[in-house]
């Protein structure tokens, strides 16, 4: 990457550590007070002194975060961790890709700061931001609650299964999948039978011995367990309707406006490229595009990553590493993968999906 960098005539990453941690000196004489309390240093600073991105995600779920057979971590979240490591440390490879079990376990390790960044499909909710020390950044990924049945129950939508069993896995407590069932059978009186399991691979045995006749899960993960985890993957489908909004974002700690906003840059920096025809395979290209957006955008025009305390040319970076948004989404998730999925509300505004980049001015 430093070649291909080199060869753009863009700036070199300047990395200046700052300290671990800030302290007030006390004062001398009869004015003397002690000494306040040691306050953490920026992520950002903490991130660079370390030398890597410590990035918290599911581990087990292929597209969005699972190890390839070589064991490297693939998937639209893993990239999300490479782009900031190369946004915050010039190289897309250093990350620590830490798992986390569920996500209210990557919520405490974030609020612990075990963790930089959570990227596990973590839907942004009202008592996620504001019940801990974490707060949301962008949307990297819009999805809703659905179900996965088997194709023999020849139904199409979720209302047509009343009196059917349908199971879902986590733990309990409020805003859990489970409460979106109940919600859901209460409006329609479907008669559901809810089961709860600890596991999605608790749910796909039930499912595959017929004890469960749907399947209800983010559906985003119920495309990939359909091929990852069911035996025979056409057997089974992911009903189109669902019950739920759940966008999903990045966390960080709460509390570092600095840390947040690359976060929150970084995401839309890859949908902008993709909105401006920017990719992993044309950048030396557009250079020398006329269009503002786009110089700027690879660090051509000056003062791009004041704003965030990065080089100017941080966009050229996370692009050549991991690509644009489109590149990211159909490489993990869409035509160019196993599971084949539709962009949806994932594409370009333009294309009727939800996604735009904000003003990166």
């Amino acid at each position: 990457m430093r070649r291909l960098l080199a060869g753009f005539g863009l700036a070199a990453l300047l990395i200046a550590p700052g300290p671990v941690l800030a302290q007030n000196a006390p004062q001398g004489g009869q004015n003397r007070q002690q000494a306040r309390p040691a306050a953490p240093a920026s992520t950002l600073d903490a991130v660079r002194s370390r030398g890597q991105l410590l990035c918290g995600v599911n581990g087990g779920l292929a597209g969005f975060s699972a190890p390839d057979p070589a064991g490297v971590m693939r998937g639209l979240d893993a990239d999300f961790c490479r782009a900031i490591a190369a946004a915050a440390l010039g190289d897309a490879e250093k990350v620590r890709f830490v798992t986390q079990a569920t996500v209210e376990a990557g919520l405490d390790a974030l609020a612990a700061r075990r963790i930089d960044v959570l990227a596990r499909n973590a839907t942004v909710t009202l008592t996620r931001d504001a019940g801990r020390p974490v707060t949301p950044t962008a949307v990297n990924f819009y999805d809703g609650m659905g179900f996965l049945v088997p194709r023999s129950l020849n139904v199409s939508s979720p209302r047509q299964l009343s009196g059917r069993t349908v199971c879902w896995a986590g733990a309990e407590g409020p805003g859990t999948a489970g409460g979106n069932i109940e919600n859901f059978n209460s409006r329609h009186g479907l008669n559901l039978t809810i089961r709860r399991f600890g596991t999605p691979a608790e749910v796909v045995t039930a499912m595959e011995a017929g004890t469960c006749h749907a399947f209800a899960a983010d559906s985003g993960a119920l495309a990939s367990r359909r091929v990852t985890d069911f035996r025979v993957p056409d057997q089974w489908l992911v009903l189109a309707e669902v019950i739920s909004r759940e966008p999903l974002a990045l966390f960080v700690h709460a509390g570092d406006d600095e840390w947040r906003g690359l976060v929150f840059w970084v995401t839309h920096l890859l949908l902008g490229a993709e909105y401006l025809g920017v990719n992993s395979a044309n950048l030396a290209e557009n250079l020398g595009n006329p269009d503002p957006r786009v110089r700027q955008m690879l660090g051509v025009l000056p003062g791009f990553g004041r704003p965030l305390r990065l080089p100017d040319d941080w966009g050229a970076r996370v692009l050549s590493s991991v690509g644009n948004y489109g590149e990211v989404f159909e490489r993990n998730l869409g035509r160019a993968s196993v599971f084949g999925m539709d962009r949806g509300l994932n594409d370009q505004w333009t294309r009727g999906g939800l996604m735009y980049s904000f003003p990166m001015r």
